[in-house]
């Protein structure tokens, strides 16, 4: 696949792609994010950027590489029995529930983690993928060395405060591309709802998953956009990693402190996709006419 040849050279790319005069490149000066990213999908190259080696901790982003190590290495049909350490979360967390004890596939422990952003989940999907949270780490920060991700350090599975737990716009960029060639990835972070079966401690759970860039109803609606995740506390402010279809063409999007109100990032994730997307068309239009670019 195109996408997943180019990973590996994704580190390398020059910055930019080269705007041309009939597109007008988002000001860096007006986006609120500190630092952000607009990645060709199919291809690994950058089309825009805003510091994007500046090192910010990533919150709840941190659930995609989460997510994409425990696809890698387990089966989500396997029944699991929720162990002691998904209860080890701050009482102010962000949780599913799920409480230990609890028996469930393991696909509903990934649905978990991205549509409510369970801390709960992300510490049983560590335990049960890598036997220990702390091995689960290690094998973060391997799949992170794998694919070039060079200014990224992960010390929890989660995205809480930590001052050891750091990545870039274009790490998680570059994490992210590689991410969606997993056609269950795309089934997970895409989707919209779920229902998670009933266990001993509670009937059917329905959870869903509606991003105001993604939210028919909310007028930051933008009808190309999908998933994947966001993220958000004080010392990492908004943040978003998201990606966009149209025409042909995939987009993603990295935000990086995007502000502390949770609109903000859906009007310059917006921003950033629709220059990408006329920037592609625009090139599209000038190899059409033999004018290159």
């Amino acid at each position: 696949m195109k996408r997943l040849a180019a990973i590996f050279l994704i580190a390398f790319l020059a910055l930019g792609g080269g705007a041309l005069a009939d597109v007008q490149a988002p000001d860096a000066e007006t986006l609120a994010s500190r630092a952000c990213v607009l990645m060709d999908a199919l291809t690994g190259e950058i089309l825009y950027a805003k510091n994007p080696d500046a090192r910010r901790e990533p919150a709840s982003t941190t659930k995609i590489m989460t997510l994409l190590v425990s696809i890698e290495k387990c089966d989500g049909r396997k029944m699991i029995t929720v162990p002691k350490c998904a209860s080890d979360v701050t009482l102010d967390s962000t949780r599913v529930p799920v409480y230990p004890g609890e028996k469930m596939p393991l696909m509903d422990l990934w649905y978990g983690l991205i549509y409510k952003s369970g801390n709960d989940a992300a510490n049983a999907i560590a335990y049960l993928t890598s036997g220990s949270i702390d091995n689960f780490v290690k094998d973060m920060n391997a799949k992170a060395r794998e694919l070039g991700m060079t200014n990224t350090h992960f010390a929890n599975a989660h995205g809480l405060h930590n001052a050891e737990h750091y990545t870039t716009a274009r790490d998680m960029a570059i994490l992210t591309c590689y991410a969606l060639n997993s056609d269950l990835f795309r089934e997970i972070t895409f989707s919209t709802s779920y229902v998670m079966q009933a266990t001993s401690l509670r009937d059917e759970l329905y959870i869903d998953h509606h991003y105001g860039i993604t939210d028919f109803s909310s007028k930051y609606f933008y009808p190309y956009a999908r998933g994947i995740k966001t993220g958000w506390h004080t010392q990492a402010g908004q943040c978003y990693v998201g990606a966009a279809e149209k025409d042909g063409h995939e987009l993603i999007a990295v935000l990086l402190f995007c502000g502390t109100t949770k609109t903000l990032k859906w009007t310059e994730a917006k921003k950033l996709f629709e220059y990408g997307f006329a920037l592609l068309e625009d090139r599209e239009a000038h190899q059409a006419s033999g004018r290159g670019f």
